[in-house]
């Protein structure tokens, strides 16, 4: 019977956060659907089957499978002894530059090369993200690294998976809401660069820069709710300090994105906020410092 030290150091724990964006680009495998349902497009606006809606009708419009990912945001984050987390990598991969195999070929690099035992954050990500990467790894014949092989089956683990649309919503018990309502409700920015919905017509449009700030800027909420979620737990140090060491990481790696500014106006205005408080309880609670500097 093997026995576990003890008093052995645990271990930091690590986590990756994950965004996909994808688009229906793959018009040749939905006409090799359409020929294994034995059918072929028609001038009138009929639906294909009996029962089926325009919109609802796959034959006609092709459902996620046919979805090409497009741009993919990966940031990993390593707990700090303090009880904060610092940002150790942020990546991004996105056509132009990278087609869809290269993309899924890079996430599959950030994971293998991530701590041991590091858990994956999402929103949504069993509703999205994870069979978007799954079916992506098995049509271009790529592996999932050593310890990951759980995306597979769905990445519903709940204990290598924080999914907050889970998570927040008691395993879906309330009603699913955006992420953008519960950023809003924690004060947290969200969707800083674009509205959710103007992502696909960016896409098809070719914004690419545009896109991949959109990804990342997702990234980064998810990141600070990650942080909030962990004070929760662990409230070694205070979660203003802890979203400033992630705003100040992010700034500097994404200095020339245009949501930097955003995040650093956030980080000043929390700054001096936190200076007028303190100020204020000082008068409060030692009223005679200002007496005696005066």
């Amino acid at each position: 019977m093997k026995f576990d030290d003890l008093f052995a150091q645990r271990r930091p724990r690590a986590y990756v956060i994950l965004d996909i964006e994808s688009a229906v680009t793959d018009e040749t495998g939905h006409k090799r659907y359409q020929a294994m349902e034995r059918w072929s497009p028609r001038n009138d606006d009929q639906p294909s089957r009996r029962g089926y809606t325009r919109g609802e009708d796959p034959l006609r419009t092709p459902r996620w499978p046919f979805q090409t990912i497009v741009t993919a945001a990966i940031m990993v984050l390593v707990e700090h002894e303090d009880g904060g987390i610092d940002v150790t990598r942020f990546t991004t991969l996105s056509q132009p530059d990278h087609d869809e195999r290269a993309i899924v070929a890079g996430i599959l690099q950030v994971l293998a090369e991530a701590p041991q035992g590091a858990e994956l954050v999402t929103w949504a990500g069993m509703l999205h993200d994870i069979p978007m990467l799954s079916l992506a790894v098995m049509r271009h014949g790529l592996t999932l690294p050593k310890g990951w092989a759980w995306l597979g089956f769905g990445g519903n683990d709940p204990v290598r998976h924080l999914d907050f649309a889970r998570t927040t919503t008691g395993g879906f018990k309330m009603k699913p809401v955006h992420m953008a309502e519960i950023l809003a409700s924690l004060d947290i920015p969200a969707k800083i660069s674009v509205p959710a919905f103007a992502v696909a017509r960016l896409i098809y449009a070719g914004a690419w820069d545009t896109v991949q700030e959109a990804c990342e800027g997702d990234v980064v909420s998810t990141c600070l709710l990650l942080a909030r979620w962990r004070q929760q737990h662990d409230g070694r140090a205070d979660i203003a300090v802890v979203e400033d060491r992630i705003l100040r990481r992010v700034i500097d790696l994404r200095a020339g994105r245009g949501y930097a500014a955003t995040l650093e106006a956030r980080r000043r205005a929390r700054f001096s906020q936190a200076v007028g408080d303190a100020a204020n309880d000082a008068a409060a609670l030692a009223p005679w410092i200002g007496e005696e500097a005066a």
